[in-house]
Protein backbone atom coordinates (compact mmCIF):
# COMPACT_ATOMS: atom_id res chain seq x y z
CA UNK A 1 0.00 0.00 0.00
CA UNK A 2 2.65 2.15 0.95
CA UNK A 3 3.88 1.77 -2.76
CA UNK A 4 0.76 3.00 -3.80
CA UNK A 5 0.74 6.17 -2.00
CA UNK A 6 4.07 6.99 -3.39
CA UNK A 7 2.24 7.01 -6.96
CA UNK A 8 -0.39 9.19 -6.41
CA UNK A 9 2.11 11.75 -4.98
CA UNK A 10 4.20 11.77 -7.52
CA UNK A 11 1.00 11.74 -9.77
CA UNK A 12 0.10 14.49 -7.68
CA UNK A 13 3.50 16.37 -8.28
CA UNK A 14 3.11 16.15 -12.06
CA UNK A 15 -0.27 17.65 -12.43
CA UNK A 16 0.89 20.80 -10.72
CA UNK A 17 4.17 20.94 -12.82
CA UNK A 18 1.66 21.01 -16.19
CA UNK A 19 -0.38 23.59 -14.87
CA UNK A 20 3.21 25.85 -13.92
CA UNK A 21 3.89 25.08 -17.88
CA UNK A 22 0.79 26.05 -19.29
CA UNK A 23 0.19 29.22 -17.26
CA UNK A 24 3.85 30.21 -18.06
CA UNK A 25 3.32 31.57 -21.93
CA UNK A 26 -0.02 32.65 -21.08
CA UNK A 27 1.28 35.17 -18.09
CA UNK A 28 4.36 35.71 -20.61
CA UNK A 29 1.60 36.47 -23.29
CA UNK A 30 -0.29 39.01 -21.10
CA UNK A 31 3.08 40.89 -20.04
CA UNK A 32 3.70 41.64 -23.69
CA UNK A 33 0.69 42.60 -24.78
CA UNK A 34 0.08 45.26 -21.73
CA UNK A 35 3.57 46.53 -22.81
CA UNK A 36 2.50 47.07 -26.35
CA UNK A 37 -0.87 48.71 -25.64
CA UNK A 38 1.27 50.98 -22.83
CA UNK A 39 3.64 51.62 -25.34
CA UNK A 40 1.24 52.67 -28.17
CA UNK A 41 -0.57 54.78 -25.17
CA UNK A 42 2.88 56.42 -24.57
CA UNK A 43 3.96 56.77 -28.53
CA UNK A 44 0.81 57.61 -30.21
CA UNK A 45 0.90 61.41 -29.98
CA UNK A 46 4.28 61.66 -31.30
CA UNK A 47 3.24 59.20 -34.03
CA UNK A 48 0.10 60.84 -35.37
CA UNK A 49 1.67 64.12 -35.30
CA UNK A 50 4.16 63.11 -37.45
CA UNK A 51 1.82 61.16 -40.03
CA UNK A 52 -0.26 64.73 -40.00
CA UNK A 53 2.73 66.57 -40.62
CA UNK A 54 4.33 64.32 -43.63
CA UNK A 55 1.41 65.13 -45.47
CA UNK A 56 0.26 60.95 -46.05
CA UNK A 57 -3.09 61.34 -45.03
CA UNK A 58 -4.01 64.18 -47.49
CA UNK A 59 -1.90 62.04 -50.44
CA UNK A 60 -4.03 59.33 -50.08
CA UNK A 61 -7.55 61.06 -49.70
CA UNK A 62 -6.52 62.78 -53.09
CA UNK A 63 -5.39 59.21 -54.76
CA UNK A 64 -8.62 58.31 -53.59
CA UNK A 65 -10.54 60.99 -54.68
CA UNK A 66 -8.88 61.01 -58.08
CA UNK A 67 -9.79 57.20 -58.64
CA UNK A 68 -13.79 57.89 -58.13
CA UNK A 69 -14.24 60.79 -59.84
CA UNK A 70 -13.14 60.82 -63.33
CA UNK A 71 -10.86 63.71 -64.86
CA UNK A 72 -12.44 65.70 -67.26
CA UNK A 73 -10.07 68.64 -69.15
CA UNK A 74 -10.36 71.05 -72.12
CA UNK A 75 -9.02 70.41 -75.23
CA UNK A 76 -8.19 73.05 -77.90
CA UNK A 77 -7.47 71.53 -81.59
CA UNK A 78 -6.34 73.45 -84.49
CA UNK A 79 -7.89 73.32 -87.83
CA UNK A 80 -6.46 75.52 -90.74
CA UNK A 81 -8.87 75.37 -92.98
CA UNK A 82 -11.50 77.74 -93.95
CA UNK A 83 -9.17 80.29 -92.31
CA UNK A 84 -7.47 79.51 -89.03
CA UNK A 85 -10.20 77.87 -86.20
CA UNK A 86 -9.59 76.68 -82.85
CA UNK A 87 -12.16 74.35 -81.06
CA UNK A 88 -12.43 73.57 -77.48
CA UNK A 89 -14.29 70.19 -75.78
CA UNK A 90 -14.25 68.89 -73.43
CA UNK A 91 -13.68 65.12 -72.72
CA UNK A 92 -13.06 62.42 -70.02
CA UNK A 93 -8.85 62.33 -69.20
CA UNK A 94 -7.91 59.32 -70.70
CA UNK A 95 -3.83 59.47 -71.42
CA UNK A 96 -1.35 61.17 -68.70
CA UNK A 97 -1.88 64.30 -69.39
CA UNK A 98 -4.26 66.94 -71.31
CA UNK A 99 -1.72 67.36 -73.90
CA UNK A 100 -1.86 63.78 -74.64
CA UNK A 101 -5.18 63.76 -74.59
CA UNK A 102 -5.66 66.60 -76.96
CA UNK A 103 -3.07 65.06 -79.75
CA UNK A 104 -4.84 61.42 -79.43
CA UNK A 105 -8.39 63.93 -80.05
CA UNK A 106 -6.62 65.59 -82.73
CA UNK A 107 -5.88 62.10 -84.36
CA UNK A 108 -8.82 59.86 -83.67
CA UNK A 109 -11.62 61.10 -81.80
CA UNK A 110 -11.84 65.42 -83.53
CA UNK A 111 -14.78 67.50 -82.21
CA UNK A 112 -18.03 66.76 -84.14
CA UNK A 113 -18.26 70.88 -84.60
CA UNK A 114 -15.73 70.89 -86.44
CA UNK A 115 -16.50 68.43 -89.12
CA UNK A 116 -19.66 70.34 -89.30
CA UNK A 117 -17.81 73.47 -90.35
CA UNK A 118 -15.58 71.15 -92.79
CA UNK A 119 -12.24 71.20 -90.89
CA UNK A 120 -10.43 67.68 -91.07
CA UNK A 121 -7.73 66.41 -88.88
CA UNK A 122 -4.73 66.88 -91.91
CA UNK A 123 -2.98 63.82 -89.32
CA UNK A 124 -3.30 60.59 -90.39
CA UNK A 125 -5.70 58.52 -88.82
CA UNK A 126 -3.39 55.37 -88.88
CA UNK A 127 -0.50 57.50 -86.58
CA UNK A 128 0.21 56.64 -83.28
CA UNK A 129 0.68 59.30 -80.28
CA UNK A 130 4.40 57.37 -78.93
CA UNK A 131 5.42 59.49 -76.48
CA UNK A 132 4.48 63.65 -75.13
CA UNK A 133 7.33 65.32 -72.77
CA UNK A 134 7.39 68.90 -71.95
CA UNK A 135 10.66 70.08 -71.18
CA UNK A 136 11.40 73.50 -70.30
CA UNK A 137 8.84 75.11 -72.10
CA UNK A 138 9.58 72.59 -74.94
CA UNK A 139 7.26 69.74 -75.92
CA UNK A 140 8.37 66.91 -78.00
CA UNK A 141 5.98 65.00 -79.16
CA UNK A 142 7.15 61.30 -80.55
CA UNK A 143 4.79 59.70 -83.55
CA UNK A 144 4.82 56.98 -85.10
CA UNK A 145 5.94 56.69 -89.16
CA UNK A 146 2.72 56.84 -90.28
CA UNK A 147 2.37 60.34 -89.47
CA UNK A 148 4.65 60.67 -92.59
CA UNK A 149 1.85 59.66 -94.61
CA UNK A 150 -0.25 62.60 -93.23
CA UNK A 151 -2.02 64.96 -96.34
CA UNK A 152 0.96 66.16 -98.38
CA UNK A 153 -1.40 68.26 -100.82
CA UNK A 154 -1.44 70.76 -98.54
CA UNK A 155 2.31 72.03 -97.39
CA UNK A 156 3.38 71.55 -94.27
CA UNK A 157 -0.18 71.48 -92.70
CA UNK A 158 0.03 68.09 -90.63
CA UNK A 159 2.97 69.25 -89.03
CA UNK A 160 1.74 73.26 -88.69
CA UNK A 161 -1.64 71.35 -87.23
CA UNK A 162 0.26 69.61 -84.44
CA UNK A 163 2.13 72.75 -83.37
CA UNK A 164 -0.08 75.06 -83.30
CA UNK A 165 -2.24 72.78 -81.26
CA UNK A 166 0.30 72.75 -78.87
CA UNK A 167 0.96 75.81 -78.82
CA UNK A 168 -2.17 76.39 -77.70
CA UNK A 169 -1.37 75.38 -74.36
CA UNK A 170 0.39 79.07 -72.56
CA UNK A 171 3.18 76.90 -71.05
CA UNK A 172 4.42 75.61 -74.40
CA UNK A 173 7.13 77.76 -76.06
CA UNK A 174 8.30 75.33 -78.61
CA UNK A 175 7.17 72.00 -80.93
CA UNK A 176 9.70 69.59 -81.82
CA UNK A 177 7.62 66.47 -83.32
CA UNK A 178 9.74 63.06 -83.63
CA UNK A 179 9.31 60.27 -85.38
CA UNK A 180 9.68 57.19 -84.09
CA UNK A 181 12.78 59.05 -81.92
CA UNK A 182 14.21 60.63 -84.68
CA UNK A 183 13.55 64.67 -84.74
CA UNK A 184 11.40 65.61 -88.26
CA UNK A 185 12.03 68.17 -90.02
CA UNK A 186 9.40 70.71 -89.88
CA UNK A 187 9.61 71.24 -93.57
CA UNK A 188 9.63 67.62 -94.42
CA UNK A 189 6.26 67.79 -96.09
CA UNK A 190 7.32 70.72 -98.05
Amino acid sequence: MIEDDDKFKQKENLDVAYERNFIRPIIILFILIIWCVGLSIFFYPKVKSAVIESGVLELIADMNEEELIPQRGIKAIYFSQAGPKVYSFVTDKRGSTYLHDTIEALIHDYPVEALKDGCISLVSSETKLIGLTVSRGICYVNLSKEFLKSSTYNENNAYEQVEKTLLLDENIEKVVILIEGEVLDPNYFS
